[in-house]
């Protein structure tokens, strides 16, 4: 049991590295069942969005995609979604900073997990 002034976590073990040899994965998603975005283009960033620094530019084809970028270690990162939906324009943003941990006691064995490294940038209200 937790409460909410202690620090939790929970260890998915699917996702977990048995060695120090992991990859560190930045995963962006724009998935939105509920709608469809007319040219969706995703801008990810190092840092904060007004800092401007652009990393890549994505235009999006098929909207159920995921997008991964090979990232660094306890380096913030932001990306914001462009779109049009049923005549409006609208823009989401959301960031990550992608950390590690070691887990000695969830999994089957002690393992390296990656954690705070999804950017979701799916829209929740129009």
């Amino acid at each position: 049991m937790l409460f909410s002034c202690e620090e939790g976590y929970l260890t998915d073990c699917t996702q977990c590295y048995t060695s120090e040899d992991y990859n560190i994965v930045l995963r962006i998603d724009i998935r939105d069942q509920d709608r469809f975005m007319e040219s969706p283009v995703v801008t990810l960033y190092e840092g904060p969005v007004s800092d401007g620094i652009i990393i890549e530019k994505y235009s999006i084809i098929d909207q159920n995609a995921l997008i991964y970028y090979r990232a660094i270690l306890y380096k913030d990162y932001s990306a914001t979604l462009e779109f049009r939906y049923n005549g409006r324009n609208y823009v989401s943003t959301a960031g990550a900073c992608p950390k590690i941990r070691y887990d000695e006691t969830t999994c089957e064995e002690p393992c390296w997990y990656v954690y705070d490294n999804i950017i979701d940038l799916s829209l929740r209200y129009d």
